[in-house]
């Protein structure tokens, strides 16, 4: 299988001195097919609130981050795969995430 078939959304750095984000509203429910860009869940800072939007197109298979939990750059919040992509790769390819190293 194609790393490419599996894509996650994390929590993005939005400042030169940011180290942790809070999930706010979701936007797209799990399940749910997207178009890439299209808004799937709020990110909230003390200074900032954005949109992160679906990586890919296909569907949003796993929720990771509960609204409100405040959780730092680069944690995983969702997971996007193809339709056809097994249950089971979704659920090792969250076993196994790794977060980038934040400078």
């Amino acid at each position: 299988m194609g790393a490419d078939r599996i894509r996650a959304l994390t929590v993005p750095k939005l400042g030169m001195t940011m180290k942790e984000g809070t999930i706010g509203a979701w936007h797209v429910e799990a399940g749910a097919a997207v178009e890439e860009g299209d808004p799937v869940v709020d990110v909230e800072t003390e200074k900032i609130s954005t949109e992160c939007q679906a990586p890919i197109s296909g569907v949003l298979r796993r929720r990771v981050a509960q609204e409100g939990a405040t959780l730092p750059v680069g944690a995983l919040v969702a997971v996007f795969a193809d339709a056809d992509v097994p249950d089971e790769e979704v659920d090792a390819f969250i076993a196994a995430f790794q977060p980038e190293r934040q400078a």
